[in-house]
């Protein structure tokens, strides 16, 4: 009897999707609330709800419910970059600065929809805090950072396939210190350094402040880095290093097939010039599991893996991590002379909480959470945005990369939309020529509340206003 109920449920629910009575995006009633209404059990509710969900025609998102899809138009992925193949100084000027003083670093749009802190991680930096003794504040940490720590990170980087002793990682204040100490290792000023494009716009400020040249490469929005471009730089620079993120690259959230990947190192050492591997986003993937990393890939010593937990747990730690092959004392000595040490109360507390399970259980929700927002922030740019409108199709990471219809400048709509307390990130943040005028990066980093639908809205609104 229970089978016949439940699919009777099922295939009045079908019918009314297929015919637009419930429309795509509608909320559907709670189990319990369904249950209730139609007199029925819960399990013979939750039973239509999962075959309909198995069939694609309504989603589960993690607690909120149960949504009728929205059927997928086919986005495509913006061209591959063409910008100069030219090796220059670099002058960002007052742009990135005010850009990055707005919030655009953590775009998309009114930033006040804060999302539950972290509990468990401040608690185990407050039990760190309590059992830190008088002692300890009179001393730095060791160089290399907390043993504790870098046996964890020995094991997060094993995700991705790389074998790496506790003693060859080096502890840093983020991701940009982590490159900063890379770049200064490897390289001296007037150096060229190739970089992806569109690319990270803390390569671009790294590349100004160490009066290095940066020689941009053109990029593909599924498969990053061209390798035939950087086979044509070698010919006619010698480059002595190459900043790269294979795994969720940010703009484009793009990722190198494993066999580029290997291609690529084979190029660096044909060459003999560094990889500076930006593995940031590298737990943030969405399928089944961690792609490698280039470090992994490495037995010469040539890749220099930096990394941090403030894009998958929290910025406010400010920490992070280099790996630096054959680069170890250089980057040793530029720890010392930049920052000395990091401090031992994060260390420790972030120790626990990954000795607890934290890091793991954060991870595993993070990852669902962000492959959901991925596909919401895809059904808004199917409805909202105009029909030329171009989406990278990451697998991973914080955000896509979005080409609009070639009349809309994004410099002047970031401008525009600021007097609307809304930000957002142009292209022209990713590049230090006059690239990607018609570009902007998306993050899916944050729910997509009310506030902020109603601000990309807004943005669609004033894009259609110039088309």
């Amino acid at each position: 009897m229970s089978s016949y109920l439940y699919h009777q449920l099922e295939q009045r629910l079908r019918q009314q999707i297929e015919s637009g009575q419930l429309a795509p995006g509608v909320k559907l009633p709670s189990i319990r609330q369904l249950a209730l209404d139609e007199q029925l059990s819960k399990a013979t509710v939750l039973s239509a709800y999962e075959r309909l969900e198995a069939d694609g025609l309504i989603q589960a998102r993690t607690r909120s419910g149960f949504y009728v899809c929205v059927p997928e138009q086919e986005l495509d992925s913006p061209p591959i970059s063409s910008p100069k193949l030219t090796a220059e100084s670099l002058d960002q000027g007052q742009i990135l600065v005010d850009i990055m003083q707005r919030g655009a670093a953590f775009d998309l749009f009114p930033g006040h929809d804060s999302e539950p802190s972290n509990r468990k991680l401040q608690r185990c930096l407050g039990r760190a805090q309590r059992q830190q003794s008088s002692a300890q504040y009179l001393y730095y940490d060791e160089p290399l950072g907390m043993l504790s720590l870098r046996k964890q990170i020995k094991q997060l980087m094993a995700h991705g396939g790389a074998k790496v002793h506790e003693d060859d990682i080096v502890i840093s204040h983020g991701c940009q210190h982590a490159l900063l100490l890379a770049l200064l290792a490897c390289t001296r000023p007037g150096d060229v350094v190739a970089i992806e494009s569109p690319g990270f716009y803390g390569s671009l400020q790294l590349i100004e402040a160490l009066g290095l040249k940066a020689l941009e490469l053109p990029c593909s929005a599924d498969e990053g880095l061209s390798l035939d471009a950087l086979r044509l730089a070698t010919q006619h620079w010698e480059i002595s290093a190459l900043i790269c993120s294979p795994c969720f690259a940010t703009p484009t959230g793009a990722s190198m097939t494993e066999e580029n990947k290997q291609a690529l190192l084979a190029i660096a050492r044909e060459q003999s010039f560094a990889l500076i591997e930006d593995d940031i986003y590298g737990e943030l993937y969405f399928g089944q599991q961690r792609p490698r990393s280039l470090y992994s890939y490495d037995q010469e010593g040539i890749v220099i893996q930096c990394s941090s937990f403030s894009k998958n747990l929290s910025r406010d730690l400010r920490l992070g991590w280099i790996a630096p092959g054959r680069y170890h004392h250089d980057v040793l000595k530029a720890k010392l002379a930049t920052s000395l040490a990091v401090p031992q109360l994060s260390q420790q507390g972030l120790s626990f909480y990954i000795a607890e399970g934290g890091l793991d259980k954060h991870l595993r929700r993070k990852r669902a959470q962000y492959k959901e927002r991925y596909q919401e922030m895809r059904h808004l740019i199917q409805q909202h945005l105009p029909e030329e409108t171009r989406c990278s199709q990451p697998q991973g990471g914080l955000a896509a990369w979005i080409e609009l219809p070639e009349r809309i400048d994004t410099l002047e709509l970031y401008k525009k939309a600021i007097t609307q307390g809304i930000i957002l990130t142009p292209g022209r943040l990713f590049t230090a020529q006059e690239n990607y005028r018609q570009f902007l990066r998306m993050s899916f980093a944050h729910p997509w509340t009310e506030n902020r639908v109603n601000a990309f809205k807004t943005i669609s609104e004033m894009i259609r206003k110039q088309v």
